[in-house]
């Protein structure tokens, strides 16, 4: 993966994501808190989730170190909190990326944890996990987000770069 690439994939990462939280911001908090039979038992559950896993793997990669912690559920009590840390986080991993020399983009990162002994894994694995856990769970929410009436439509990557890219 090149840095354009890397950047790109990141970059559509942060539209799909928007896209979803366009869509949920139409729905009542009721609707966002019930239980439901998404992965994470709701709308905003699932988001979250969404959230910490793209934080959680960008301090790995970034600093050497997961965090013990796992944002939590409990957090965010509307939307627009979760949009807020969620544009933060957007600008952290984006910022990285964009920063990343050539040897770091395509070198290994090696990562602690509490519970194991260090892991190392090639950076881009962890960026590809990154956009493709969100994508995974997205279609989730995207699929429930129908059948309330507030598709995001077209998620495809291919949708991303024929309308930013020249």
């Amino acid at each position: 993966m090149n840095k354009e690439q890397a950047v790109t994939l990141i970059e559509y990462n942060i539209w799909a994501n928007h896209r979803v939280l366009i869509n949920a911001a139409h729905l009542t908090s009721a609707d966002l808190f019930r239980a439901t039979t998404l992965s994470h038992q709701t709308i905003m559950g699932t988001l979250v989730h969404i959230l910490d896993t793209q934080w959680y793997w960008r301090e790995g990669a970034q600093f050497g170190k997961l965090p013990i912690q796992k944002l939590s559920f409990n957090e965010f009590h509307d939307l627009v909190s979760l949009r807020r840390r969620w544009e933060e986080e957007d600008k952290l991993l984006l910022h990285y990326v964009q920063g990343l020399s050539v040897d770091e983009l395509t070198g290994i990162v090696t990562y602690n944890w509490l519970w194991a002994k260090p892991r190392h894994r090639p950076l881009w694995h962890i960026l590809q996990h990154i956009v493709n856990h969100g994508t995974h769970h997205r279609s989730e929410i995207g699929a429930f987000l129908a059948t309330l009436g507030q598709s995001p439509k077209d998620l495809d990557f291919i949708k991303f770069v024929s309308k930013t890219q020249k």
